[in-house]
């Protein structure tokens, strides 16, 4: 028997496929007369994965429908699930100080101004003006509020009482004191629902940094349940500088029948009025609100209970210096 040739190939399919080119390659990729394929797949192939993926997705679709659903079946527009030191929130609100920045400078806690001036100073140093129209456009819901009068009637579910802007005194009404740089500032307390505050009202059981302003204003105060505010300046050369301080209403503090929180529609909490008498001209004022009742914390890195911002009151000598450095 002779041997194999070694030329001779065996066992050999493989076929050169055919080289197409241009709108001829495209032409048969869209659509492949030998095999019927369209875009690489025949109508077969296109079929199956389509009702593949019309079934993933909308079994997909479905379990997410469900899983809202049910998510949802948790949640109530008006009441949260967890409260006061049951929610990350707890029961220790901050303090919030009105009237606010212009928006350009949002981020600073200071009021500064210049008192000899209704317009700002060569459109740099502010004049007393701007703060007076933020003070009054943060007051005006409250002189149209539909909350009722608690003195003569008893709120119903879903109803408030009324702050009544009479109770700011002197600083509910015309410029505020900015025109004569006596500024008031606004201390609002932080809304959280359903907390009801644990109040000081004996002053046997006050704690030791109770301040004595306000142990005197609630000893003087008919309704003893109330959480008290105290404004104090946060150094010695604060506290010096800022002068004497008056509070509307004279009590400083907020009055339990605002309390408790219930998402009330147009609830607007109640206020504390802090009109500075004498603030030194020039000086950098560091001052602080706190709130006292029993169960509110105190924490100055987490602003529980507190609020701080500064006051700085410039007339047209400081001004004129400031604005020669800006």
């Amino acid at each position: 028997m002779s041997a194999p040739n070694p030329s001779e190939m065996i066992g050999v399919t493989a076929i050169k496929p055919v080289e197409r080119h241009g709108m001829e390659a495209v032409s048969f990729f869209l659509y492949d007369p030998d095999t019927g394929a369209i875009m690489g797949r025949t109508p077969k192939s296109w079929g199956l994965i389509t009702a593949f993926y019309l079934v993933y997705y909308t079994l997909l679709a479905a379990f997410w429908a469900l899983m809202l659903f049910i998510f949802f079946q948790t949640i109530d527009n008006n009441v949260p699930r967890w409260t006061t030191d049951e929610s990350i929130i707890g029961s220790s609100p901050a303090l919030g100080i009105r009237p606010s920045q212009a928006w350009e400078l949002i981020d600073s806690s200071m009021i500064t101004f210049n008192k000899a001036s209704k317009e700002s100073t060569d459109g740099k140093v502010v004049g007393w003006q701007e703060w007076v129209d933020r003070s009054s456009e943060f007051l005006a819901p409250y002189a149209t509020s539909k909350g009722v009068d608690c003195s003569k009637v008893e709120p119903k579910a879903n109803e408030f009482c009324k702050f009544d802007l009479k109770n700011l005194g002197p600083c509910g009404k015309g410029n505020y004191g900015y025109d004569a740089g006596k500024p008031c500032i606004f201390v609002k307390l932080n809304k959280i629902y359903d907390l009801i505050p644990t109040y000081y009202n004996k002053t046997a059981d006050l704690p030791e940094e109770f301040p004595a302003g306000a142990k005197q204003r609630m000893a003087a105060a008919a309704n003893k349940n109330q959480v008290w505010i105290d404004c104090h300046g946060e150094n010695t050369a604060d506290v010096e500088g800022m002068g004497p301080i008056r509070y509307f209403p004279a009590a400083a503090g907020y009055e339990s029948q605002f309390f408790p929180y219930h998402n009330q529609p147009g609830y607007l909490s109640p206020l504390i009025a802090v009109q500075f008498q004498q603030p030194a001209v020039g000086q950098l004022l560091h001052l602080e609100c706190r709130a006292y009742a029993g169960n509110i914390g105190y924490h100055r890195r987490d602003k529980l209970g507190r609020a701080h911002f500064e006051i700085l009151i410039q007339d047209d000598k400081v001004a004129s210096k400031d604005n020669k450095e800006l």
